[in-house]
């Protein structure tokens, strides 16, 4: 009689040939689908812009306080010229302003100001007649 090869021979010593995806490739595409959503739901609920606003709230707090304590100190606005602008008008803040109080240089940033907002290099940070600050920029863009 003639011994007939079985055809599960390779069940338990080899793996065989076996379409589809392990439970690893599932997962890793889960969660790719999971952060994806998130970032979508994030977006449409207007959290990033929400937190641009308040960064720009807090900087802005930042910077009035530091534009008081400056004029105390100094009796000079942190401004190129170092006056005020004329009423209806706006000035740069100039961020590299300095002046000598008790044979010491003292800087408007870092002495006043601690941390540099941004676009703090592009001029949009205005200060208006009565010393309140002003971003001349459109909020979402910050």
């Amino acid at each position: 009689m003639k011994y007939i090869q079985n055809s599960n021979k390779y069940m338990f010593g080899k793996r065989r040939a076996q379409s589809g995806f392990t439970l690893m490739e599932l997962m890793v595409v889960l969660i790719v689908v999971i952060v994806l959503a998130a970032i979508v739901i994030l977006l449409m609920t207007g959290f990033f812009s929400r937190a641009r606003e308040s960064a720009l709230d807090t900087d802005s707090d930042s910077i009035k306080s530091a534009v008081d304590a400056y004029l105390i100190h100094s009796m000079k606005a942190p401004t190129a010229d170092g006056a005020l602008p004329l009423s209806g008008e706006l000035a740069p803040i100039d961020f590299d302003a300095s002046f000598i109080e008790g044979g010491k240089v003292k800087s408007f940033y870092p002495d006043f100001l601690a941390e540099l907002p941004r676009h703090a290099d592009e001029g949009v940070w205005k200060l208006d007649s009565a010393a309140r600050v002003v971003f001349d920029m459109e909020r979402d863009k910050y």
